[in-house]
């Protein structure tokens, strides 16, 4: 198998204060996203960041993987195969699931009004993905998971 090395970068505290953050250890991000490439660097992202990581590529999985691994935060794509963004989180009600203290973001392509309001209506804070590096995403899970 093929080896890699990367150089040593050198690194400001600060910058290394991003990078696997002990504080983050305990927490558990649900990531539905049905776009491979796109589930693939926010989970990387995220990772890199000291966040476990669960993925489910259409709306029916991430119920069954909300249930399974009760995430304190979960960033649901609206428009996905099989189950909508709202419909999974309609769903979850309908099986007596509550989301207790876990947070939502719905993370879309999406700009349109209509499906803001909808997520206010869920509780769950709204993204638009284009709009976000990264590094914005580690920051808006550090910021809803209340990590400094």
């Amino acid at each position: 198998a093929p080896t890699f090395s990367y150089p040593v970068l050198s690194m400001s505290d600060q910058q290394a204060k991003i990078i696997n953050n002990p504080a983050r250890a305990k927490f558990t991000v649900l990531l539905a996203e049905d776009d491979f490439a796109i589930a693939n660097m926010l989970s990387i992202s995220l990772n890199m960041a000291g966040y476990k990581t669960v993925v489910a590529e259409n709306g029916k999985l991430a119920v069954e993987r909300i249930l399974n691994y009760k995430p304190q935060l979960i960033l649901m794509d609206i428009n996905m195969p099989e189950m909508q963004g709202f419909e999974a989180l309609d769903e979850l009600k309908k099986q007596g699931y509550t989301l207790g203290s876990a947070k939502v973001i719905f993370l879309t392509n999406s700009s349109s009004p209509g499906d803001m309001t909808k997520a206010k209506s869920y509780n769950a804070g709204y993204k638009v993905k284009a709009d976000l590096t990264p590094r914005e995403l580690v920051d808006l899970a550090d910021k809803t998971l209340n990590i400094n």
